[in-house]
């Protein structure tokens, strides 16, 4: 039994086949079109049934709007200002020497030099000049940031500074006339700057007063038709939109939904490092959310203008969870609610109501989902309780914050807000079966039946094949432990290891660690390497086949089928090589397992483990850690130089994690030495 080579390009193409038909069904199950009936509605009367824009468009505003507009904008615009700057160094020079002519006081002379200078480097300004063209309060200086004129100083207040200080000093009074005439203003009123940036501000007005979205409530029912409320609907009618104006919505729409799912696509397929997608897992998740989809579309349909804000988005996210979250560690952002923000996006988009739909299709899902994801009756139970509770407090706090989208309590409201949690956990519980089933999926209760030990293949290996059920033991430990360390699934890679030899049991008695003293009892020394490696090898294809019979989930199958990889029976290989005659030929294609290799990590590690367990074991009880840990790292490196890794995206970085754990594991156990071990691998 083989699966294809490569599974990636397969899936991928899944991916987009199913992408491609949810945004078709997006396009046509959501589309926004609509006619303008002919209605004759009176200015000052109420419309019973409201109005809504049936595609986009926009209301410009009128000419006397845009020149009320502009005028207000000229009166908030500063007045500008210019500095000449020569005119403050000139003051302070001529202050300073008349100053010293007068009193012969050097330093008294510099003294004013420098206090007029400083006065200068705020700016002086004639304020009465000013006020005759500008009333405002703010300025710009020399084309810098906007600043209140009050923090300039005013011709009045630098002559009034100056002549207390000229006076208090003992400056002869009839000087301080002259003195004060030489402060002058160094800024000046610049008329131009201030029309020029009048004229910027005044051309990026808006000349579109309010644009409507299709489905966007213009009135509400039972609502006034008033003059402004008239200007909208003028604005509709007349609009030469049309028909193409809602494709053209449509399909903007749509484009941003395809986005959307594109960008949980590609986290998803990156995401793969902690979880592997088969081909069954890619038609389960679009088979949920495709349904997720279908019923929201309903929902929209059923003309309830209360349950516009509701969608199955629960529905989904609980499904999402329970075949999918529940089997991977919480390295990163949890799909279902990863994917529950991309479908409540999608779906808000839609809706009059964007906001309040996204918020009541988000959160309360993504508590359901959290809570039910083992399907246990308590987490059921927790999960219909914490749905009903979290949409009464969302509803409730849209409706508290004036939300359009968030009515009064009604009667259909109560139904969805309790209802709708009531019915989507029933469904999730009764279904999940039913899916895991039709899909060959596996859930967290799945795992957790195969982990108990009175499974019928799990006892019939421990029974029969007591050796590799032990070793089976240890080869799930390490895969585990290892799974763990990496963010990998773990149960995963537990039940691979566990069950990874099942096919052995069709032959027990060929595999060295079921034989009792295999010195004398090794059927393998009466054998042709040949025949040996082909039913060393043929445990594999066993353990496939067994896996089918009793309902292994396609995951655990895959880690059966590829924990060999395209590896050799090394030991009957070399044996071969050496009974070879000089000049014979060899096949040794007979001596290879056929595959796949490792497509997922899981896969890769159990195996490791399972090479890793066999060549310890065989090292014996008084091997040191150095020896364990060169061992270990020779299979690594041995697995990774085939190339069996190639597929699965086990990187360097990981394994090398993977060695550390795995001796860490092996510290931790006492190994009996088997002789000769790898005869039976």
């Amino acid at each position: 039994m083989n699966l294809p080579e490569k599974k990636i390009p397969l899936n991928l193409l899944s991916g987009v086949f199913f992408s491609v038909l949810l945004i078709v069904g997006f396009y046509f199950g959501f589309d926004s079109r609509g006619v303008l009936s002919d209605r004759n509605l009176v200015i000052g009367e109420p419309v019973a049934e409201g109005i809504i824009a049936v595609h986009d468009f926009s209301v410009p505003y009128s000419q006397s709007e845009l020149e009320e507009m502009g005028s207000e904008v000229e009166r908030t615009i500063p007045v500008f200002l210019s500095r000449d700057r020569q005119a403050g160094i000139n003051s302070s020079e001529r202050i300073r020497d008349l100053i010293l002519l007068a009193t012969e006081d050097e330093d008294l002379a510099q003294y004013f030099g420098q206090r007029v200078a400083s006065l200068y480097t705020t700016g002086i300004i004639d304020l009465e000049a000013l006020r005759l063209v500008y009333q405002g309060s703010r300025a710009v200086t020399d084309n810098g940031p906007a600043e209140n004129i009050s923090e300039l100083f005013t011709l009045a207040e630098a002559r009034d500074g100056i002549r207390l200080d000229l006076e208090r000093r003992g400056v002869l009074r009839e000087k301080i006339p002259i003195i004060l005439d030489l402060i002058v203003p160094d800024l000046a009123i610049d008329p131009q700057g201030r029309e020029d940036a009048a004229r910027e501000h005044i051309a990026n007005l808006p000349v579109i007063k309010r644009e409507f979205c299709t489905g966007e409530e213009i009135l509400p029912p039972g609502g006034l038709f008033t003059e402004e409320i008239s200007r909208y609907w003028d604005a509709m009618v007349i609009s030469p939109v049309g028909a193409q104006g809602i494709v053209e919505h449509n399909i903007a729409k749509t484009g941003l939904a395809a986005l959307l799912l594109l960008l949980g696509f590609l986290h998803m397929w990156k995401a793969q490092n902690s979880f592997s997608f088969s081909i069954s897992d890619v038609f389960l998740l679009f088979t949920i959310w495709g349904f997720t989809m279908g019923l929201t579309i309903l929902l929209f349909r059923s003309g309830v203008r209360e349950l516009s804000v509701f969608s199955f988005t629960m529905l989904g996210a609980s499904l999402t969870s329970v075949f999918f979250d529940s089997r991977r560690r919480k390295k990163t952002t949890n799909y279902a609610w990863f994917l529950t923000a991309i479908f409540a996006a999608m779906f808000a988009l839609t809706s009059p109501h964007p906001m309040a739909t996204f918020l009541m299709g988000f959160i309360p899902a993504c508590f359901v989902s959290a809570a039910i994801k083992d399907l246990s009756d308590s987490g059921t139970s927790l999960a219909l309780i914490l749905g009903m509770v979290s949409s009464i407090i969302v509803y409730w706090l849209l409706a508290a914050a004036g939300s359009s989208g968030s009515m009064q309590f009604s009667f259909s409201v109560w139904i969805a807000l309790l209802g709708l949690p009531l019915v989507i956990t029933g469904t999730v519980k009764v279904i999940s079966h039913p899916l895991e089933l039709l899909f060959q999926v596996a859930t967290a209760r799945t795992y957790e039946r195969l982990g108990n030990d009175d499974h019928p293949l799990r006892e019939q290996l421990r029974r029969e094949a007591r050796g590799t059920y032990s070793h089976s033991l240890l080869v799930a430990d390490l895969a585990s432990s290892a799974a763990e360390a990496l963010g990998a699934d773990e149960k995963l890679a537990k039940l691979g290891g566990i069950f990874h030899d099942i096919g052995k049991v069709v032959n027990p008695e060929m595999f060295i660690e079921n034989i009792s003293n295999p010195d004398e009892n090794n059927p393998h020394l009466f054998m042709s390497p040949t025949e040996s490696a082909r039913i060393i090898i043929d445990h594999v294809c066993n353990g496939v086949e067994l896996a089918g019979k009793h309902k292994l989930p396609a995951d655990i199958r895959d880690v059966i089928e590829q924990h060999h990889g395209d590896t050799s029976a090394r030991f009957f290989l070399e044996k071969a090589r050496r009974e070879t005659p000089p000049g014979g030929e060899l096949d040794e294609a007979a001596f290879h397992y056929n595959g796949p290799r490792p497509q997922s990590i899981e896969a890769a590690l159990v195996m490791l483990a399972d090479s890793v367990s066999s060549a310890v074991k065989g090292l014996g009880s008084d091997a040191d850690s150095e020896q364990k840990a060169a061992v270990i790292s020779r299979i690594i490196q041995e697995k990774a130089d085939e190339g069996q890794f190639d597929e699965c995206k086990l990187v360097g970085s990981m394994r090398t994690r993977v060695a550390h754990v795995f001796m860490d594991v092996l510290s931790k156990n006492d190994y009996e030495r088997v002789k000769d071990y790898p005869h039976g691998k």
